[in-house]
Order: C-alpha cells, then structure tokens, then sequence
C-alpha cells in the first residue's frame, strides 16, 4: 500500500507537469488560430508555474503573444502594457535560452518590436502635438516624455538587432525638447551633428538649448555657423540665426540675411512674409535709430507687398501691411500730440500724414476682413480708421458686425 501511494504521488507530478506544458502548448495552438484572449490566458499561467516559468520556451511563445496583442485591433484592449511585457518576454526567454533554441527566431523578431515601439512613440508624439495646440502642457509634457521613451526604447532594440538607425535618434531629440527634457536633446543632437545626420534642423535645435536653456550666446552662435556653412541656401535655419542676432541687437547681420533670405526663393510668398515680420521687428524696436527703422519700414512693405503680389488671399500679409501702416499712423499722431500749441502748422501736417498712412491701410485691411471674417482684431482696427476717418457708412457697416460675433 505505501508503494502504491508513492507511485501515485509520481504519477500526480507527472499529470501536474504535463498539464502545466500542456499550457504552453494550448497558448501556441491557440495563438496559431488567432485567439490571442485564451492565449494570454493559458500563456499567462505557465509563466507563473514553477514547471514551466524557467522554460525559454515559454517566455518565447509570450513574447510571440503579447507582441501580437499589442499589434492587434480586436484584442489591444486585453492588456495595456503589451508592447513592454513583449519585450521583457523575449529578453527573459534569450536569458533562459541556454542551448539557443529560440534566440535566434527571437532576434528575427526584433526589428518588428523595434517598429512596434517606434509607433507607439509616433503615436504619443501626435497625442502631445493634439494637446500643445489645446494649449494643454501637462498632458502635452506627459505625452511627448512617453514619445521619447518609446524611441529611446526602439533605438536600444534596433541597436541589439545590428541596425543603425539615426532616424529614431532624430525622433528621440525632437520628442525630449518638447517634453523639456533638454539634456537628452542636446546629448542627441550632438550625436546627430558627430553621425552626419542630413536634417538642418538640428543645428536650429541645438543652437535654441545653448542659448535659452544653458545661456551660452556664443555656443549658439557657433552652432548656427556650423549649420549655416553645411546648408546655406537652408530658409529656416537662415531665419532662425536671424532671430538670434535681433536678439542681441546683431542688426546689421539680421537685416543682411533678410536680404540673403529674399534672394534664395523670389517664388514662395511665406518667405516674403517671413522677410516682412522680421523688419517689422526693427521698425518696433525703439531703441533702434530712426534712420534704421525707416529703412525697415520700407523694406517691410516691400516683402509685404510680394507676398501679396504671389498670393493675393494670403491674409498674414494683408493683415500685416495694415498693421504696419495703422502703427505708423498711432506714432504719428502720438508725436502730433506733444507738440506746443503755437505749433499748429506741424500738428496739422503730422496729422495730415497720419491719415494718409490710415487710408493706405484700409484695402489691406478690409482685404484681410474679406479673408477671414470672423477675425476681431481686424474688423476693431478697421472701426478705429473708419471713425477717425469720419467713414461714417462703414463704421455702421462694421459695427453690425462686432456685435453679431
């Protein structure tokens, strides 16, 4: 009787262990016919059973499961954290795998975990763009940190599969600026800018952390040089130096790439627009000298009027121009304003020029309410022209339609 009962004790352990890799059987049959829930099920309780937990080959059929339901439309729902449990799978069964059973098929699987996490990255990056223009910075922060993780987690498994992939590095600095995670960005612009990488943005990035994160004017300075000598026909990168030197009062470079910026593309109106803004910047800026800021003036109108000129239903020019001249009116009046009162002849002539400089701006304006006419600050500027114009038939016009928006 006392053997009998030890042999079914045997025969109970036996059972015991076939039924556990039975399990890892019934999650690969069940996996192979595209029923990833009971997959996940039977999967799940052989990586917890002592007879099977330590089997690479469980932990491979696990990473063969999750990554399939994270990649799944029907079953995404069943675990949110699939993607990184897939992967913790193929790592633990590579770990067990001993004999190199399995490693093999796993690495084959790699590229496609990469491209997984790569996605998700994508996909978090757009959530944190969604919630950047509803002005959102939390949620925006929160999402583009898990947008750099998931990159960062992309590039470590591309890295173990052999491949070299400088695109997510890109994507990685990029999502880690948003997230104003500044250190990770420079690391990986500077690793960038080392690998050759052919985007001109990253000189535009790394020069704008040197100079409002870490302080370092002449650091930025340097970078934009560098960046300007490898691409410099490159717009963007041209208007974001340009920026810079404003900033530092670098006037004189400023306006001359202005002009270099008008030479590289006399076809595109955005450009000419972006021209006109940045002289519009010296013609505001009071502590520059007069003469300075009426040579801006002009040419401000100049790159309004091509803009203009390429496209007509362009609003931002039109808008501006009105602004311009409406500006220049304001400072007009203001100075009329001060003057003594036995100086009448010079108010009335300063006053004089101020209207002439209010009627110029009225078809840009009204050309801007045309385009876009639900805008208040264009029909309230137009409301202030037509009353001190005495326009009395628009001012009715456009004040219906104040208080109808």
């Amino acid at each position: 009787m006392k053997r009998l009962f030890h042999l079914l004790i045997f025969v109970f352990f036996i059972s015991a262990a076939i039924g556990q890799n039975n399990k890892v059987v019934s999650a690969y049959n069940y996996h192979k016919n595209g029923k990833l829930d009971k997959a996940k099920e039977a999967i799940d309780d052989a990586t917890v059973h002592e007879k099977t937990m330590n089997d690479a080959k469980t932990w491979f059929y696990r990473g063969n499961i999750y990554i399939d339901i994270y990649r799944s439309t029907e079953y995404k729902d069943l675990d949110a954290d699939a993607l990184n449990k897939a992967w913790e799978a193929y790592k633990k069964a590579k770990e067990l795998d001993d004999k190199d059973k399995y490693t093999s098929d796993i690495n084959q699987f790699m590229p496609i975990v990469g491209e997984s996490y790569f996605n998700d990255g994508a996909n978090k990056f757009n959530q944190g763009m969604t919630a950047q223009d509803a002005n959102d910075t939390t949620a925006a922060k929160q999402a583009f940190t898990g947008s750099m993780k998931s990159f960062e987690k992309a590039y470590e498994i591309y890295n173990e599969a052999g491949i070299n992939d400088t695109t997510t590095v890109y994507y990685i600095s990029v999502a880690a600026e948003l997230a104003g995670k500044y250190d990770i960005a420079k690391e990986k612009l500077l690793t960038l800018k080392e690998m050759n990488y052919d985007k001109s943005s990253i000189y535009t990035s790394l020069a704008n952390i040197y100079y409002k994160q870490d302080n370092d004017k002449d650091k930025a300075l340097e970078v934009y040089a560098e960046g300007r000598e490898k691409y410099p026909t490159d717009l963007n990168l041209l208007l974001n130096q340009t920026n810079l030197f404003l900033a530092e009062g670098m006037t004189d470079k400023a306006l001359n790439n202005l002009e270099m910026a008008a030479r590289i593309d006399t076809t595109n109106p955005t450009i000419f627009f972006a021209i006109g803004a940045k002289y519009n910047e010296v013609v505001d800026d009071t502590t520059k000298n007069e003469d300075m800021r009426k040579n801006a003036f002009n040419k401000a109108v100049n790159a309004y009027d091509k803009a203009i000129e390429l496209d007509q239903n362009y609003f931002d020019p039109n808008y501006n121009m009105g602004a311009l001249y409406v500006n220049r009116a304001s400072a007009l009046i203001d100075i009329a304003n001060q003057l003594p009162l036995d100086q009448q002849d010079e108010y009335d002539a300063m006053i004089e020029e101020a209207n002439d400089y209010l009627e110029k701006s009225i078809p840009y304006l009204e050309k801007a309410h045309e385009l876009e006419p639900a805008d208040r600050s264009t029909m309230i500027s137009l409301k202030e022209i037509y009353t001190r114009l005495k326009m009395n038939d628009k001012l009715q016009e456009i004040n219906a339609k104040l208080e109808s928006n």
